[in-house]
């Protein structure tokens, strides 16, 4: 008997409990169990925490649902707030594109009205894919009145002439090209030469004698001979001046005033004998 009781102790000391724990819940209800008693008390004392456990142990599976179900409900709502977000900085973003765009035109426009010839505005819409800076498209063409050797000008000065035309676009050869010349002039001392293209991002300017009077950084701009080009717009700058190696002539390098790589609109201007 006494090996047995030694032995389930443990099991025993539970049911006591447990006998305890289901005679306070029967008499916890009448006055006379919260009469004066140490035996009660000490049985409250010991019920308590029991309690208390019991209970934890009850509202813990639903605590630890709730929680996972909130986590769950707060995922969602995380990255539905992060589509917003994203869709809100791609909003934010296209508007201001939009802006951007509508400032630029309207300075277009600004600088249209100023021009002194009859001018229309166009978009470039792609660059020649072999190599950027010999050609690109525009987005008018025949249906507009453009016609082939029609002068193409920036805000900054002459980019080059209109090579090829279609219905709706046109291809301009820039003034870079190797192919592309045109007669200009010293703009401080008159000297007149030959602008030719180079194929890179500067021209030379040829048929300039020996003594002419053209220094570094002096302007160059259109004389508005050779039947395209109108006069008096700028082309670009004198960078290096070297005597040839006969000395009767001298090799004069520029520097284009066109940045033909941020260009993004064009005037196309009529063909020189309209307004001449």
């Amino acid at each position: 008997m006494v090996k047995f009781l030694l032995k389930n102790i443990s099991g025993l000391f539970l049911i006591f409990i447990l006998i305890c724990c289901f005679w306070l819940l029967l008499h916890r209800g009448s006055a006379r169990f919260y009469a004066a008693s140490p035996y009660k008390t000490a049985a409250l004392n010991l019920w308590t925490p029991i309690q208390e456990s019991v209970n934890w142990l009850i509202s813990f599976p639903e605590s630890t649902l709730n929680a996972v179900r909130e986590l769950g409900t707060l995922r969602k709502e995380v990255n539905r707030l992060q589509l917003e977000n994203q869709s809100l900085h791609t909003e934010l973003s296209n508007q201001k594109s939009v802006e951007s765009e509508l400032t630029r035109l309207k300075e277009i426009l600004q600088i249209k009205a100023k021009l002194p010839h009859q001018a229309q505005i166009a978009r470039i819409i792609t660059h020649d894919p072999s190599t950027w800076n010999k050609s690109f498209v525009i987005d008018i063409g025949s249906d507009d009145g453009v016609e082939p050797d029609s002068s193409v000008i920036s805000e900054q000065g002459i980019v080059g002439r209109v090579l090829e035309v279609d219905p709706k676009h046109s291809r301009v050869l820039l003034l870079t090209d190797k192919e592309s010349s045109i007669s200009g002039v010293d703009q401080r001392s008159r000297v007149t030469g030959i602008v030719q293209g180079t194929g890179k991002n500067e021209f030379r300017y040829g048929y300039v004698t020996a003594g002419e009077d053209v220094q570094n950084d002096d302007l160059i701009v259109s004389s508005g001979l050779g039947g395209i080009y109108p006069k008096g717009y700028a082309i670009g700058t004198v960078v290096k001046k070297t005597q040839s190696e006969n000395g009767l002539n001298v090799e004069i390098e520029m520097a284009p005033v066109v940045d033909f790589g941020a260009l993004d609109y064009v005037f196309v201007l009529p063909p020189i004998n309209v307004y001449e």
